[in-house]
């Protein structure tokens, strides 16, 4: 049987909803995996759920409460969701306790961050010094790669890339400041954000700020990291 694979989705708050964008299980499908998408419900109970799971994958979305992270609220900070905070976090420091899986892609990279002690800038525009200043909140579509990132040599994500400079497409305006330990940097843009995280003392933990579902048809190279984790969940079975 292919790996199980878990998607978490986005909870909205105003219509009682869940809902998750479908190019992440095709993403996931494409790379051998079975897709399964987490509903909210008791933490201990999705914790329950997620050890049956060979993986997960963290998905993009709205900001992180910096409560979480022991900061007031920035005056540039975006909308919140409690319930989804709470249970991503709460599933997040599950799976690095157990050492099950995961891949964080955009928000997923900060909610991997943060669950390990880690914290975030809360704005980028508002809260970052550089002397290059990338657009991070691309207007083109998705799909189409905007800016550069270096991979750290020898590092598990430019092994899975074959390079150590690749381009990427970019959503967010927020990013990790503090890295949390286990976690090391793999990856920075020119201008210093943190774009791709990993452990080494983890079967597979790694947390990228861009999208590549929505890359993978247009760019193949962006399948490379699915399939890597993919890969990683298969070799973890029980």
């Amino acid at each position: 049987m292919k790996p199980l694979i878990g998607i978490t989705c986005d909870y909205d708050l105003n219509a009682d909803r869940m809902q998750v964008h479908s190019d992440y299980c095709r993403a996931i499908y494409a790379a051998g995996g079975l897709p399964v998408v987490l509903p909210y419900i008791d933490v201990h109970d999705l914790c329950s759920l997620a050890s049956r799971l060979d993986g997960i994958v963290f998905t993009g979305g709205g900001d992180i409460d910096p409560h979480y992270f022991g900061e007031n609220p920035h005056y540039a900070l975006g909308q919140v969701n409690p319930i989804r905070d709470e249970v991503e976090i709460g599933l997040c420091t599950w799976a690095m306790d157990n050492d099950k899986p995961i891949l964080g892609i955009c928000r997923g990279i900060q909610v991997m961050n943060v669950a390990m002690a880690g914290t975030l800038y809360q704005d980028i525009a508002a809260q970052l010094k550089s002397e290059v200043t990338i657009n991070h909140s691309q207007t083109a579509p998705g799909w189409h790669p905007i800016h550069d990132v270096r991979l750290e040599a020898g590092s598990r994500i430019s092994s899975i890339m074959g390079q150590q400079h690749i381009r990427v497409n970019s959503f967010h305006h927020q990013a990790i400041r503090e890295v949390a330990t286990p976690f090391c940097v793999a990856g920075r843009s020119d201008d210093g954000i943190v774009e791709v995280i990993e452990s080494r003392v983890h079967t597979f933990a790694l947390g990228v700020q861009w999208h590549p579902e929505r890359m993978y048809r247009h760019h193949k190279n962006m399948l490379l990291i699915f399939k890597a984790f993919v890969e990683a969940c298969s070799r973890n079975r029980p």
